[in-house]
């Protein structure tokens, strides 16, 4: 019989709506209290200097200047990535790297970002240490578990989910600057491929805190 329960308990989530909201707006509000109002860096990885490398020469408004992403952050604005030094055509090759990766959205959102519309919340699991919280898209069967450390406030890891099929894991690590705790660095691995790949590591280089 305890043995039925314990694998209820795995099966089902602990708490849902309420509680997991309040859990959720919790380590939403410190997350953001941690970042500074605004900041810019560099974002950097191999695949997006495979990429840059490819745009061509016709494309880059200074022939002898560097062509690279801006990643752009406010709290009234959220995330954005502009390639610097291009024409139109090129300029917004990233623009759309926050819906592929859930963790930049999520981490670097705006201030009035109100996902709790967007998402049933529910928690997965917990201890005294760790959290893990479910956002599951709203008439939807996919979703996102967030894996939290409560001692300091900050989502670790995000997983994503198409139905059952597991698609996408990032870890994610923070960076100190000027008495700011900032994401700097996403390892994210897909799931789906067949052949064995290696995780896609974005960074955010150069950090300047306006």
């Amino acid at each position: 019989m305890r043995f039925l329960i314990f694998l209820l308990l795995l099966c089902s989530p602990l708490f849902a709506t309420g509680e997991a909201v309040t859990k959720f707006l919790n380590i939403q509000n410190k997350l953001l209290q941690g970042l500074p109002e605004s900041f810019k860096g560099e974002l950097k990885s191999k695949n997006i200097e495979k990429n840059l490398n490819n745009i061509p020469k016709d494309s880059y408004l200074d022939k002898k200047g560097r062509v690279y992403v801006e990643v752009g952050y406010s709290k009234k604005e959220g995330i954005t990535f502009i390639v610097k030094n291009v024409d139109e055509l090129y300029r917004d090759l990233y623009k759309n790297l926050s819906k592929q990766i859930f963790a930049f959205d999520l981490l670097l959102s705006k201030t009035d970002t109100n996902l709790i519309n967007k998402y049933e919340i529910e928690v997965e699991g917990e201890s005294e240490t760790s959290l893990i919280l479910n956002l599951r898209i709203k008439n939807s069967e996919n979703k996102v578990a967030l894996y939290i450390d409560k001692n300091i406030n900050k989502v670790l890891r995000v997983d994503y989910f198409m139905g059952k099929n597991f698609i996408n894991s990032t870890v994610i690590l923070y960076k100190d600057v000027k008495n700011y705790s900032i994401p700097y660095k996403f390892i994210s691995k897909n799931l789906t491929s067949k052949e064995k790949t290696t995780p896609d590591i974005y960074e955010i280089d150069n950090i300047q805190i306006k």
